[in-house]
């Protein structure tokens, strides 16, 4: 565990210990109890603990890897609604001047509304829209137009169930797809349960005119270092899933005319893994091509925008997952979801929100998508030129 971790570990206790005791004492005015002595030991333990759930189910995989991040990350859920119902009925009171008071009907509708809460940020995370985005690349191609399908952050884990992926897949076929992307994030820390429920048989069952590309995201690396788990074992697991791999790799599509780049993932570096610099990535490509990046995480847009790159695909953002983490995404990135033009040197970026979700099984002001770009090209090269007179 890097001192990266570390900091990060502890940020998100203080936040969750901090949203806990603000929990706990706003429960004892609205639910209208209070406790002494061993009681209300009891209760601050069950309440702290409940609120650093998020922490305690990643340090629970050790023990089981279903039941408990299950239970673990459900309770992180109810936490959430709960301190947005519960800021919305505390600025109420006070809008009211302390009008509204705790009672029965209060304590009602309270209850209701975080399960209501819930409900709706459960189905925002497991329905997933279909988002279309349009792009125009200035440069020709062998064909007029493409289709790509863009998946990310499917966040496989024992968890996910097969009927969620076969929906996935189904949906898939029935966009008429030329590429099928995957930008990372595939697995959430483990290739077993890829493997052992049989995922990567109902990923051979995608559909498209040239093919699925993946490339790694952050999570795929987590624990790379234990058996069978290694880097090579998910290549070889997802090329079984029939898939191409990219990592670091210019792929020249002479039947369409363009060029993929799929890149390793931002994080390799701290798993003894050297990424490739874009700009020695872009000797072995044609700018004078339609080239797409892959690009897990939507770091430095100026940097593909200056060499020349048309369209770069990411995910990694989740589009903050749940509000207010999206404003603080929209200070670190320039794109942190959706679409943006840099129009003066003809570049595109796409950010997806994801197919899945991390931790806590909902979103709130965010939903899973599957995203649909449709590319144009500035006009179609001829097959071939005849010089003959």
């Amino acid at each position: 565990m890097t001192i990266a971790d570390l900091i990060a570990i502890s940020i998100a206790i203080i936040i969750s210990c901090s949203m806990a005791v603000y929990l706990g004492k706003r429960w004892q005015f609205w639910f209208n109890f209070s406790l002494t002595g061993y009681y209300q030991i009891v209760y601050w333990t069950v309440v702290i603990m409940t609120g650093v759930s998020i922490v305690l189910s990643r340090l629970s995989e050790s023990i089981s890897t279903y039941w408990l991040p299950l239970i673990l990350n459900t309770v992180c859920a109810i936490m959430i609604c709960s301190l947005f119902v519960t800021l919305i009925f505390d600025i109420g009171r006070w809008i009211s001047k302390k009008r509204l008071k705790p009672q029965l009907t209060t304590k009602v509708v309270y209850i209701l509304g975080i399960c209501s809460l819930f409900y709706y940020g459960h189905e925002m995370a497991m329905e997933p829209s279909i988002v279309n985005y349009q792009v125009k690349i200035d440069k020709s191609a062998k064909v007029n137009k493409l289709r790509i399908v863009q998946l990310s952050d499917i966040h496989i884990n024992d968890m996910t169930s097969s009927d969620r992926i076969q929906h996935m897949v189904d949906e898939v076929n029935q966009l008429d797809a030329d590429f099928i992307v995957i930008t990372g994030d595939t697995l959430d820390r483990r290739l077993q349960p890829f493997t052992e429920k049989g995922f990567d048989k109902q990923f051979q069952q995608f559909k498209s005119k040239y093919g699925t590309y993946i490339i790694f995201g952050n999570h795929e690396y987590l624990n790379i270092k234990e058996e069978n788990n290694h880097e090579q074992d998910i290549i070889n697991a997802f090329k079984h899933a029939n898939m191409k791999v990219l990592k670091d790799d210019v792929v020249h599509l002479d039947n369409v005319g363009i060029t993929f780049i799929g890149r390793d993932d931002f994080s390799s570096s701290r798993y003894d893994i050297k990424r490739a610099s874009l700009p020695d990535l872009m000797m072995f490509s044609n700018t004078n091509k339609p080239i797409i990046l892959l690009d897990h995480q939507p770091h430095n847009l100026d940097e593909p925008a200056n060499l020349g790159v048309d369209l770069m695909i990411s995910g990694h953002t989740h589009a903050g997952q749940v509000f207010p983490i999206n404003l603080i995404e929209k200070l670190i990135y320039k794109n942190n979801y959706g679409i943006y033009k840099n129009t003066k040197q003809h570049f595109t970026s796409i950010v997806s929100s994801g197919f899945g979700f991390w931790g806590p099984p909902i979103r709130l002001m965010t939903r899973s998508e599957i995203v649909v770009i449709d590319v144009t090209f500035d006009k179609e090269l001829p097959e071939f030129i005849n010089f003959s007179s």
